[in-house]
């Protein structure tokens, strides 16, 4: 799918969801690492989560939900 090119705040927007999903990578592999997070469980927990808020309406936005599908791609590998 080609990208078209970003205006300057979406530039933004897309430099604040990587910057965040990277954080969470971080966050995630410390606590695995120490043992302080079984591999999978942030996830697991995640896709969880992520099912129950679309079952509602109007909790979170799209958005949100589709942030939220980018870290949990990021952490499954």
């Amino acid at each position: 799918m080609p990208k078209g090119k970003l205006s300057p705040e979406g530039e933004v927007i897309a430099a604040n969801g990587a910057a965040m999903v990277a954080a969470f990578q971080v966050l995630i592999n410390c606590l695995e690492e120490n043992d302080a997070l079984p591999p999978g469980q942030f996830a697991d927990a995640l896709r969880v989560y992520m099912e129950m808020v679309k079952s509602r309406q109007g909790d979170v936005s799209d958005m949100t939900l589709a942030v939220l599908h980018d870290i949990r791609a990021a952490t499954l590998t």
